[in-house]
């Protein structure tokens, strides 16, 4: 159960002993000459630094950088294995050719495969147009700037609409309801440096390191506001971050029930910031009139909290002048998910807590602004290009991945017939992924960019070798806006690319020119558009440049107030008012009080995630992966109800599928609930991997485009309802009989 504590202490322990860098000045050495190079890690959105040590044109060693001033030496165990990814055997290495059925290749030469892909993707858009070209982009590109870039750039060129990312797995939710309150995307987050009193719903930030968030030291800061006060985290899961501080059990998927009843009794006790209401928000008595029923006693049965408990819980949050509230996908991917992150975020305006030290409110960057040097069309967070099937809408120009199949294989206008799947798996990513294959086999063409051959990329008619983050220059340009502590670093590539793998940005570049497409779109690099940002003191700070970056190896903080502007003139709405009220929210308070009760005594799914594990693209790094076997956790109570013991397998079932997984018992979880981490289940291409136990949670998640959240088209993977069957003992063979007898 503690694993994750002990290898977060165990790593500290051993960060202690390294011993810092005294080089201040850029160190002098390219990519691949033997040394340390300075780099930064692109897993998660901690971005913590790193440094790599290169022999005989190898990444060494990876160690903590000391002398980064925004992580401080702080790394997890993911990011050395970066090294492990860099060399390993099963990674692509050059250009791939499909010769005959899934996961047969040859290897061919950059130029055959840049010219069959452009001429066949020229051929598709000359006589479907646009709409039958599609993307899939996932996480690990999402975490670089030049590979960032290279994505929306190609598909701005293409004309490209339809795009599927993790987006409705992920943040669709929570963007809409930024977007619906603020008139705009940019995320809010709690000011952690003064914060006094933190509610956390459906996040466990002392594995994920924090999330629509950055702080690398997110530990120092939670054990920083507990010293002063309070911090509250709210979770069915005893997770590492709830043990560690105060935890409030909660039924899953629930959560807009509790927070809706803490703003009932805001509300009917008259708690909330009156003057800030007055000067700032629209619609609070259309809000306030709408959530009253949500009462605390209404709200225990839903929530499984005690209607004492939730009045002392809103009481605090109210009376506490620096408190916060946020929340993570654990409250982004339910049923109500779009309404209960409109009321998370109510909860924090209501109250006073926005634009305030120790509240919530925006950081330092300015989107629109950044927009215009990237050019980037910026665009309404919901609206434009639904599913041409269903009607599912697109939020942030991403489609709900539950209508990439759909799109596929319905006939007609608009149908897919080409698709670009760079650094994503959604056979192992998306709900009903398992099923994608279906329709990769009606496309006209397919190509994969990525590392591996993986579940998705066995698929393609052509895998084209990428560089891993080590292999290219980069920036951390895309995440200063949401910095608790805004800072800035450019990195060399710690070596050459290995084989003939390419960056994303060279690779489409080049594409696009093949095509004729490229001129507009790819005038200028992304590091040309980074400066001309920098030098615009587009993150609120005079005098940076992309030079003065390279100067300072480690990085540079950016010094500026968190408060020091106008929240009035980044909110969108013509008014400049937050809007407290919507046809959404007015929509779905209504669904709310209609919706059905579940079945008593029925157990309901959440995901789990693991401080070793990435979604799935490190697990063919042995020292990650090795004794870290996915299991269903199950409170002990309900396994004896259902005669289950600890350690044995289990047919897991929903109505849209059903896969065999293997049983722990622990009391971490609350009754009714169990708990199983997403991502495994391997049958690609990578052999460490394949040999890995545990199944594709997504082959018994609701699957089809109804059961998503309709107006955001948020996929439904937290507190759905499962059934566990006992699986009966593997008989042992008898032994041979003696041949004498």
């Amino acid at each position: 159960r503690h694993r994750s504590d002990r290898v977060e202490q165990s790593l500290g322990r051993q960060q202690d002993k390294e011993k810092p860098l005294k080089q201040k000045s850029r160190i002098a050495i390219g990519p691949g000459q033997d040394g340390d190079h300075v780099t930064y890690c692109r897993i998660c959105e901690a971005l913590c630094g790193m440094v790599a040590t290169v022999k005989d044109g190898k990444i060494a060693k990876i160690r903590p950088d000391h002398d980064n001033p925004h992580s401080q030496g702080h790394i997890c165990v993911k990011g050395p294995a970066l090294a492990d990814i860099v060399h390993d055997q099963d990674r692509v290495a050059f250009p791939m050719k499909r010769v005959g059925g899934p996961g047969e290749f040859v290897r061919i030469g950059w130029d055959e495969a840049l010219g069959d892909i452009a001429q066949r993707l020229s051929s598709v858009l000359d006589q479907y147009g646009p709409q039958a070209f599609a993307m899939n982009t996932g996480n690990p590109p999402s975490m670089g700037w030049p590979s960032a870039m290279a994505n929306a750039l190609f598909q701005q060129a293409m004309g490209c609409t339809r795009h599927f990312t993790p987006g409705s797995e992920d943040i669709a939710s929570p963007v809409l309801a930024t977007e619906l309150m603020f008139g705009t995307h940019a995320f809010v987050f709690p000011d952690l440096v003064n914060c006094d009193h933190l509610m956390i719903f459906g996040s466990n930030p002392l594995v994920s390191h924090g999330s629509l968030l950055i702080a690398p030291r997110f530990r120092e800061d939670l054990d920083a506001i507990a010293s002063r006060g309070r911090v509250i985290v709210v979770d069915p899961r005893r997770t590492e971050t709830a043990r560690k501080y105060e935890h409030v059990s909660i039924i899953p998927d629930s959560d807009v029930w509790l927070i809706g009843a803490m703003l009932q009794v805001i509300v009917s006790e008259e708690l909330e910031a009156k003057q800030f209401l007055a000067d700032n928000c629209a619609g609070w008595e259309a809000f306030a009139e709408a959530i009253i029923w949500i009462t605390p006693d209404i709200a225990e049965a839903r929530c499984g909290i005690e209607a004492e408990a939730i009045r002392a819980l809103a009481r605090s949050f109210a009376t506490t002048p620096r408190a916060a509230a946020m929340g993570r996908v654990g409250i982004c991917r339910g049923r109500f998910a779009t309404l209960t992150n409109i009321l998370l975020n109510s909860l924090n305006v209501i109250t006073g807590k926005f634009h305030t030290p120790g509240g919530v409110g925006w950081g330092h960057g300015g989107s629109a602004k950044a927009d215009q040097f990237r050019g980037i069309a910026p665009g309404a967070a919901l609206g434009g290009h639904p599913s041409r099937v269903s009607g599912l809408p697109s939020v942030w120009g991403s489609q709900s991945s539950l209508t990439l199949l759909e799109e596929m294989t319905t006939p007609g206008e608009g149908q897919i017939r080409s698709l670009m799947v760079v650094g994503a798996n959604p056979v192992m990513s998306m709900p009903n992924g398992p099923h994608l294959p279906e329709g990769f086999a009606q496309l006209d063409l397919m190509v994969a960019l990525d590392l591996y051959v993986n579940e998705t990329s066995r698929h393609a008619d052509y895998i084209l070798p990428v560089t891993t983050a080590l292999e290219r220059d980069d920036m951390n340009q895309f995440f200063m806006n949401h910095m608790v502590r805004p800072f800035a670093q450019y990195v060399d590539a710690v070596i050459p690319p290995v084989g003939e793998a390419r960056g994303e940005f060279d690779i489409l570049r080049e594409l696009a020119e093949r095509m004729g497409k490229a001129d507009k779109y790819f005038a200028r690099t992304p590091f040309e558009i980074a400066d001309a940002e920098l030098r615009a003191g587009v993150e609120g700070q005079d005098g940076l440049s992309l030079e003065s970056l390279k100067n300072e190896p480690h990085g540079i903080m950016i010094e500026r107030g968190r408060w020091a502007f106008d929240f009035k003139k980044r909110i969108g709405h013509a008014d400049r008012k937050i809007h407290l009220w919507s046809d959404v929210t007015a929509n779905e308070t209504e669904r709310l009080a209609a919706g059905p009760k579940r079945r008593e005594n029925s157990l309901r799914l959440i995901n789990l995630r693991k401080l070793r594990s990435i979604n799935s693209w490190m697990h063919n790094v042995d020292q990650l992966v090795r004794g870290d076997e996915p299991r269903l956790l199950i409170h002990p109570a309900d396994a004896a109800d259902r005669h289950i013991a600890d350690g044995s397998d289990v047919l897991m079932r929903s109505q849209w599928g059903e896969i065999e997984v293997k049983i722990s018992l622990t009391d971490e979880v609350r009754r009714g609930c169990v708990a199983y981490p997403h991502g495994w289940g391997h049958e690609g291409g990578w052999k460490r991997a394949n040999g890995q136990s545990g199944a594709n949670l997504n082959a018994i998640t609701p699957s089809q485009p109804q059961m998503a959240e309709q107006v955001s088209g948020m996929s439904w993977l937290e507190g759905f309802e499962i059934d566990l069957t006992a699986l009966p003992e593997p008989e042992l063979a008898e032994p041979a009989k003696d041949q004498a007898h």
